[in-house]
């Protein structure tokens, strides 16, 4: 019992932090219909400097705050001069440039950092609360709380604010959009803003656990792209509910059969979701006029 409580609320918390990578990834979709494949390169470079600030003696909150706007001010510089001018080839190219940035910043890390793996600071130390058999650390509940409240506000802001429906309407018809005054580059490169900081939030909360190397974060982010594709590209909360069904599911795997089959059962869920629904369990259908 003990066992199968400890996977189920870790499991809960690590697919919140799932549910969050898919968000960052969710947001740019949601603008430009393709996804980034750098999010977890743009977190690696953000959390070097923390990394340096932090070994230089500065308090983690303003490490926190730093790997969060080194985040958006890369993500932002990426989408500008990068990615967004790639779309007029298409959003496959847009794709495949994100893919690219993403393998040149693993180059640069590797030539001039190196791969060893680094300690990265946590969240919070020692336990803050007991839930039945399970004690959660602080760095387990500032977690879920952030996680939990980002989530929240995107989810809020897409669906109540000008600027998240007008990222829908660029989505949807960016022509339309484009005659009713929506200034659609700008809302892509601002998207690329906030999948930035997004990338970097997570990077805070996967870099102790994982240790800090050019590749560390780009795990959690195939989990996050997995809640995206099970839960539904365009739906926040359908991110959210499948990041924590992937986070039990996973854990439950490693706890009562074997770490090496989670990403098997990753895998599973993905091609269930896809053969039984394949716009995710909270997309949205495709629509053609005829």
């Amino acid at each position: 019992m003990d066992l199968f409580e400890t996977s189920l609320i870790s499991g809960v918390v690590s697919g919140l932090l799932y549910a969050l990578a898919g968000v960052g990834l969710v947001v740019i979709y949601r603008v430009s219909g393709y996804v980034s494949f750098a999010q977890g390169d743009i977190a690696a470079v953000a959390l070097y400097l923390g990394f340096w600030l932090h070994q230089g003696g500065v308090p983690y909150l303003l490490v926190a705050v730093a790997v969060v706007v080194a985040g958006a001010a890369l993500g932002g510089l990426i989408g500008r001069f990068v990615v967004v001018p790639m779309e007029r080839f298409g959003i496959l190219a847009a794709a495949m440039a994100t893919i690219a940035v993403g393998i040149t910043i693993q180059g640069l890390e590797n030539a001039f950092i190196g791969g060893e793996a680094r300690p990265f600071p946590s969240a919070g130390e020692g336990a803050a609360l007991t839930i039945g058999s399970v004690t959660l650390t602080w760095a387990d509940v500032i977690s879920f709380v952030v996680c939990g409240a980002i989530v929240a506000v995107l989810a809020a802001g897409f669906k109540r604010t000008r600027v998240g429906i007008a990222m829908r309407a660029v989505h949807d018809n960016p022509s339309a959009a484009e005659l009713l005054g929506v200034a659609s580059i700008s809302l892509k490169r601002m998207s690329w803003i906030v999948s930035g900081a997004l990338a970097g939030v997570t990077g805070l909360f996967i870099a102790p656990i994982y240790s800090l190397t050019p590749t560390s974060v780009n795990a959690i982010v195939v989990f996050g792209f997995a809640a995206i594709v099970v839960g539904g590209f365009d739906s926040i909360a359908g991110a959210v509910v499948a990041g924590i069904a992937i986070g039990i599911a996973t854990n439950l795997t490693a706890a009562y059969i074997s770490t090496d089959l989670v990403t098997l059962s990753l895998f599973l869920m993905l091609v269930t979701v896809l053969l039984v629904r394949p716009q995710g369990l909270f997309g949205r259908r495709p629509m053609a006029r005829v």
